[in-house]
């Protein structure tokens, strides 16, 4: 039988996508930081964090993350993704 792929939702765009093709983030303390392992997490792909429309506000408003700790790792992400 063949196995199913997980599928996730972006949390800025609310696209579907399989789980492997997202990153996986956390918020801890109102800061955002990459998925330490354990806890509650949200996911982000990589047309948003690459587009950076109005991710910020929407993603910060809906999670109450402080924005400064969002666009640092959203900056960290976008040269790592456009290498």
């Amino acid at each position: 039988m063949k196995k199913s792929l997980p599928i996730r939702m972006c949390v800025a765009c609310r696209k579907r996508a399989a789980q492997k093709t997202l990153i996986r983030l956390q918020n801890k303390d109102s800061k955002a930081i990459k998925y330490s392992g354990s806890g509650r997490s949200f996911y982000l792909c990589k047309e948003c964090i690459i587009s950076d429309k109005h991710i910020i506000n929407k993603v910060c408003g809906r999670l109450k993350i402080e924005k400064p700790s969002l666009e640092e790792l959203l900056k960290e992400f976008k040269s790592n993704v456009s290498d």
